[in-house]
């Protein structure tokens, strides 16, 4: 009888130590308008503990005390982590790949060709633009416009240069861009020449020449997703009429909606 009383009482203290050392977590898995993720999983992260999400989104699941985070996974889900608590946890999942908007305040230098004595002399000014478009689950598009204020640097400033292009995703948080379309190149010829003076000797002279000619422009670079909402990016475009060049250095950062 003693046996008998002996091993009712560890059976008693066995079953306290176990309910003792484990905790049952429950709540729902939703999408993010609120909608139920009926067959979504929720596991003990980086645990064996896991359980099916019954049809109206909601779960109840025994996992060890100690237990700090669980995770939720549904396909074509972005994964969602939340620390355990004692309440109902509501996971709230987006979609892996959803096409977002930006649009990017960008602004840089720009070079181009100075002509002096036949040697070619750097020249430097800035520029300011705008880049908007669209980051797709794979392939995307924009357009970036590039003015270049200076007017002792470009006879036509406000002709923009105008490119239209396709975003590759590359990682989850860069997207690689290449675009073609139109701009000015614009570029200075200095002629140098000389009169004789009444006294016999010459006097040089400097006569320069600004133009802007129709041409063809290039775009590369990427675009990064800094954060939910934050893009930033960095590329160069290249503005030529195939005789002269300009190259546009430019980095912006702005929204994604």
């Amino acid at each position: 009888m003693k046996k008998v009383f002996f091993m009712l009482a560890l059976a008693l203290t066995s079953t306290a130590a176990m309910a003792q050392s484990t905790r049952i977590i429950k709540g729902a898995v939703v999408d993010k308008n609120g909608n139920p993720l009926p067959g979504a999983t929720v596991e003990a992260t980086n645990g064996a503990e896991s359980t099916t999400v019954d049809a109206d989104g909601t779960f109840s699941l025994e996992v060890s005390r100690w237990l700090n985070t669980a995770t939720a996974r549904y396909a074509g889900m972005r994964k969602k982590t939340l620390e355990v608590q004692d309440g109902d946890m509501v996971f709230r999942l987006s979609p892996k790949y959803e096409m977002d908007w930006f649009l990017n305040v960008v602004s840089g230098v720009v070079t181009m060709e100075r002509y002096a004595r036949n040697t070619n002399v750097p020249n430097t000014t800035y520029s300011l633009g705008l880049m908007g478009g669209f980051l797709g689950k794979n392939w995307g598009g924009y357009t970036k416009l590039l003015w270049t204020p200076n007017s002792s640097f470009a006879s036509e400033p406000a002709v923009p240069t105008v490119t239209i292009g396709a975003t590759k995703r590359v990682f989850s948080f860069m997207h690689a861009y290449a675009g073609v379309g139109y701009g000015k190149s614009n570029g200075i010829a200095k002629v140098y020449y000389s009169i004789p003076s009444s006294g016999g000797e010459s006097v040089t002279y400097e006569d320069s020449n600004l133009w802007n000619n129709d041409a063809m422009a290039f775009d590369l670079g990427a675009i990064f997703r800094v954060k939910k909402h934050i893009s930033a990016n960095v590329g160069i475009s290249c503005v030529t009429d195939f005789d002269d060049t300009n190259f546009y250095f430019s980095a912006g950062v702005g929204y994604v909606f």
